[in-house]
């Protein structure tokens, strides 16, 4: 019965809520519509898994991949990209599969182009399904033990739906040189409010989520970069709230050789504090941060929240790389 009423609180509260990463600063798309395309590249390539809540049931996992183009179909305004998740929560399996296609409009103004405003839009398709099987409920237990031979005595209307939806944002950057950087962005996700249910009704309006975040990055000495950033979000009765920032140390950055590492640490108000540590190397950036726990969960998640990996690699067309040293003609 306990997992029967924990099934029925939790799924309300699950499709509730988006898709969410800690390191937000590394999954561009999950943020707003208009990071599709802004980047200094041509291409990019990223993926994303995290694993939470491993103390407390069978541990929530969420796996994302993707790829936009900064300058697609040959127009240098214009960027284009899709994304997948994957999310698959506890005993029942509540699982949530996601697709998007995207693009976006960048226009570049001020001297030397350093100021842009950014406009995007991006078109979802959702799948959602849940697996009974695996729950045990009051009619189950014959007065001595759980019998799985025993039905259940539950009548469910179905266990998997899908639905479309519409998102939108905007961001505005300041990139004055390649370690100085101000972006400010809005996202505004679930537009179409698609109604989801399981009980053979017509199932409650999916709210509608709204993201800010900043994003900075400034010099402080020849070798080493501090990184401020800040994220809300607000959905229905939900918000998240992330403040924090990295420290980045340039081993090397010459001849289009780049070594760097990078370590911070970030809060998520009233849930979580967690770390991170980073490593660039040449067009790869990779990240890993873990979360620690002290919300009301804690004395079943024993501090323990989730681990997170991230990648991103960068696909650029260089300019030759200018000889060192120039060798003389032989001699006949």
């Amino acid at each position: 019965m306990l997992t029967a009423l924990f099934m029925l609180c939790a799924v309300p509260s699950l499709v509730a809520q988006d898709i969410h990463f800690s390191q937000f600063f590394q999954t561009p798309y999950a943020l707003t519509p208009g990071n599709i395309g802004l980047f200094d590249g041509d291409h990019r390539v990223a993926g994303v898994f995290r694993q939470q809540w491993r103390a407390v049931t069978t541990p929530y996992r969420t796996f994302g991949a993707g790829g936009d183009a900064a300058h697609a179909f040959g127009v240098e305004q214009l960027g284009a990209g899709a994304w997948l998740y994957n999310d698959r929560a506890g005993d029942s399996r509540f699982n949530t599969f996601q697709i998007s296609l995207g693009g976006s409009w960048t226009e570049r103004f001020g001297d030397r182009r350093e100021h842009s405003l950014t406009a995007g839009l991006q078109f979802g398709l959702t799948a959602i399904s849940i697996n009974y099987s695996d729950l045990q409920f009051d009619n189950q237990y014959n007065g001595f033990y759980f019998d799985p031979s025993l039905s259940n005595g539950e009548s469910f209307a179905r266990d998997a739906l899908t639905h479309v939806d519409l998102h939108v944002g905007g961001v505005y950057r300041y990139h004055p040189a390649k370690r100085e950087l101000v972006q400010v962005g809005l996202g505004l996700f679930n537009l179409t409010k698609p109604r989801i249910g399981f009980f053979g009704t017509e199932g409650d309006p999916l709210d509608r989520r709204a993201s800010f975040h900043i994003l900075t990055q400034f010099p402080v000495s020849e070798k080493v970069d501090v990184l401020p950033m800040f994220q809300y979000m607000g959905q229905g009765p939900f918000s998240e709230l992330d403040l924090g920032g990295t420290v980045r140390y340039i081993m090397k950055d010459h001849y289009g050789v780049l070594r760097a590492v990078q370590g911070g640490l970030f809060y998520r108000a009233s849930d979580a504090g967690y770390v991170y540590a980073g490593l660039e190397r040449d067009d790869w950036t990779f990240g890993v941060s873990y979360d620690i726990n002290f919300s009301d969960l804690v004395p079943a998640s024993r501090n323990r929240g989730g681990i997170e990996f991230t990648a991103v690699r960068v696909f650029r067309k260089r300019p030759a790389v200018p000889a060192r040293f120039k060798a003389c003609p032989d001699l006949l």
